[in-house]
């Protein structure tokens, strides 16, 4: 399950660096530029900009639409897109922390033998200081 999971967070973190979202400002022609500021007023009745817009749209040249989609429009996906990435970066960093390896798994009664053989026994490490070398060793009873 632990392998599914990983390679899932695996695939969304390289899907959310090739999503490419369309950009409206690079439409080819003033309808489609018009059609998409009257979808947006239309949803967002109140925006400054849309009284603006609605007052004396046929005078929008290319600057002042792409000024308009920037503070209005391509922020706001660009903030989604950063925030969704961000969370799919962290899913996959965990996933990839809580699958490293922690070691075998030691039992009470491991424990409890390597503690009556080596007096230096450290059951939190499962490790004793040998004493040829003094340097410290696995239990492996």
């Amino acid at each position: 399950m632990r392998r599914f999971a990983q390679a899932l967070m695996a695939v969304v973190v390289l899907g959310t660096g090739s999503v490419t979202f369309s950009a409206p400002a690079e439409a080819q022609s003033f309808r489609e530029r018009q059609r998409f500021v009257e979808r947006f007023c239309a949803r967002n009745p109140g925006a400054r900009d849309c009284r603006e817009y609605r007052r004396d749209y046929r005078r929008w040249d290319d600057r002042r639409y792409n000024r308009w989609y920037r503070d209005n429009y391509r922020d706001r996906r660009d903030n989604t897109a950063a925030a969704i990435f961000g969370f799919a970066a962290g899913a996959a960093a965990g996933a990839a922390a809580g699958s490293a390896n922690r070691g075998p798994v030691v039992t009470r009664d491991q424990v409890a033998r390597c503690a009556a053989r080596y007096k230096t026994y450290d059951p939190r490490t499962n490790t004793y200081v040998a004493n040829s070398a003094g340097e410290r060793r696995i239990c492996r009873l």
